[in-house]
């Protein structure tokens, strides 16, 4: 027997880790444990696009203050700005050794991304105009 879809919408195939509101409010990002990033409209609850490129599940997700881009942290050593206009990863930020990020910030201006890692203890800072890595904060045991 056959099925005939009108619309078939797919959420996150595992959990979902984290989300995020857009500063206009029209959209939500979240990210899980599918390693897929995703972007819903809150007026019509539909997702409209999802992005693959992490390989590992999706720890934290954050709106460039502009509204523009999506940062987002992974277990899989990167973070990663996502353009929200032509729908592409334009910049991915790694540390010198491999480190499983769990969190993520962004400064109020956007030019600054910082990503806490999980077993190195460490807060790594970018520049997110060029994906420099600025500094690495260490402290916490």
């Amino acid at each position: 027997q056959s099925e005939t879809y009108i619309l078939k919408q797919q959420g996150h195939s595992f959990d979902v880790n984290t989300l995020d509101y857009s500063p206009d409010g029209q959209h939500i990002a979240t990210g899980g444990d599918d390693g897929k990033v995703k972007l819903w409209d809150t007026t019509s609850g539909f997702c409209f696009v999802t992005f693959h490129e992490h390989t590992a599940p999706v720890t934290a997700v954050h709106f460039a203050p502009n509204g523009n881009a999506v940062w987002t942290a992974s277990l899989d050593g990167t973070v990663r700005a996502l353009d929200l206009v032509r729908y592409r990863n334009f910049r991915t930020c790694t540390s010198p050794s491999p480190v499983q990020f769990i969190s993520l910030a962004i400064d109020s201006s956007g030019e600054v991304v910082c990503a806490g890692g999980m077993d190195t203890f460490d807060i790594f800072v970018w520049s997110a105009q060029t994906g420099r890595l600025l500094e690495i904060l260490s402290g916490h045991e």
